[in-house]
């Protein structure tokens, strides 16, 4: 079971950035609120193994990354859904939203800001840092 419930949400990093998609298949950015209807609002969704799928709710496609998972691989919209486990932090309702299946190359793998400098900030798979709070995402329940 999923550690929250499905329905809509709000995926932010502190200081009110939110996960963004801003066209169906384009890369997931990180933005203050941008007013524009579903593009930061993706809905979460249990499945039976535990993982969730994330669907954002303007373009109907799900957060994914192109082929196998690696470190520093950007993160985008896709027609496939993808599985993500999330993993609480030590802070409520913030999660590490990891790659499911266990390491690759050695890590886990986790949905971050990519350490490319760039505007608007990207998203990318980054090496689970379990203490880092920085890397783990708040769930904002929308009605």
């Amino acid at each position: 079971m999923a550690p929250i419930p499905n329905g809509p949400y709000g995926i932010a990093k502190p200081g009110e950035q939110y996960l963004t998609l801003q066209d169906e298949k384009a890369p997931a950015a990180v933005l203050p609120p941008t007013g524009q209807p579903g593009e930061q609002e993706w809905h979460v969704e249990g499945l039976s193994n535990g993982n969730v799928t994330i669907k954002n709710l303007r373009h109907g496609t799900y957060l994914s990354f192109d082929g196998v998972p690696e470190i520093n691989k950007m993160l985008r919209g896709s027609s496939q859904a993808t599985e993500w486990q999330l993993r609480q932090s030590a802070e409520p309702f913030m999660f590490h939203v990891v790659v499911p299946g266990g390491p690759v190359d050695g890590v886990e793998l986790v949905a971050d800001l990519s350490l490319l400098r760039i505007f608007p900030p990207m998203t990318a798979l980054r090496p689970l840092e379990p203490e880092d709070l920085d890397q783990a995402w708040r769930f904002e329940f929308h009605e």
